[in-house]
């Protein structure tokens, strides 16, 4: 047997199940669970643990922890639960991805996580809109991105703050190698744009030529320089040389 582990030393974990069981990223069974063992263990163990075990529903579970606990910002429980998401939840099962998805959207935290990750986090929470009908891709993103939180695990709480600072590198990597692709694509859709409004521009100087080609030759076969239909003629072509002219303008829009 071992002597009971005391409220002081576990409050970064109790922070964890509560946020946890909040979003729905920890189920009441786990928390119960962990709990009854530490009980099994202890030779007396703290009150706290009992208050846990017997607690019937979610609500009153979270009550218990409000007792010990607040609410935090700091983003170490965030980042832990994305860890638990990575070790608990069927990520290599193609047909739950959508429900992984959704579940990690749950811990979008614009206060505590960095842009970059809440960036990623709500890509994830729209899924419909971003990833589908390719739900491989989807895929591949959350096994990478879960990926960099995996070091966290709810057993080494002591070691948080050590693994906190190797995910921050990750994530700088992550977000240079995400910036850099970000411009590589804006870069090639400037090309792209640019070769298309010359393409149009070149259409549409072939339509404002067409006029004017049209009255020299119907002036250099069919009438003579002094009949009065000349003027016609080019009162004709200036009609068709202005339509072409709208029609560069508007494709240059």
């Amino acid at each position: 047997m071992t002597s009971s582990p005391q409220v002081q030393d576990l409050k970064p974990l109790l922070s964890v199940f509560r946020e946890g069981l909040i979003r729905g990223v920890i189920s009441k069974e786990e928390i119960v669970a962990w709990a009854d063992q530490r009980i099994e263990e202890a030779d007396e163990p703290d009150y706290f643990l009992i208050e846990i075990s017997l607690s019937r529903d979610i609500n009153g579970l979270v009550e218990v922890f409000n007792k010990h606990v607040e609410p935090t910002d700091d983003p170490i429980y965030i980042r832990t639960l994305l860890g638990h998401i990575y070790h608990k939840q069927p990520i290599y099962d193609i047909n739950e991805v959508e429900n992984i998805a959704a579940l990690v959207g749950s811990l979008y935290s614009p206060l505590k996580l960095t842009a970059f990750e809440n960036s990623t986090i709500y890509n994830f929470d729209e899924y419909v809109i971003f990833y589908l009908p390719d739900s491989t891709q989807l895929q591949v993103e959350l096994i990478n991105f879960l990926s960099m939180y995996k070091a966290f695990t709810l057993d080494n709480y002591d070691q948080w703050a050590d693994i906190n600072e190797q995910v921050l590198e990750l994530l700088k990597v992550e977000e240079a190698s995400a910036e850099e692709l970000d411009e590589l694509i804006f870069r090639a859709k400037l090309k792209k744009d640019k070769r298309r409004k010359w393409r149009r521009k070149l259409v549409a100087g072939a339509l404002l030529l067409v006029p004017f080609g049209f009255g020299i030759i119907v002036i250099k076969v069919v009438f003579q320089p002094s009949d009065n239909r000349l003027l016609l003629v080019g009162s004709g072509s200036c009609f068709l040389a202005m339509l072409g002219r709208q029609l560069l303008q508007k494709s240059e829009k």
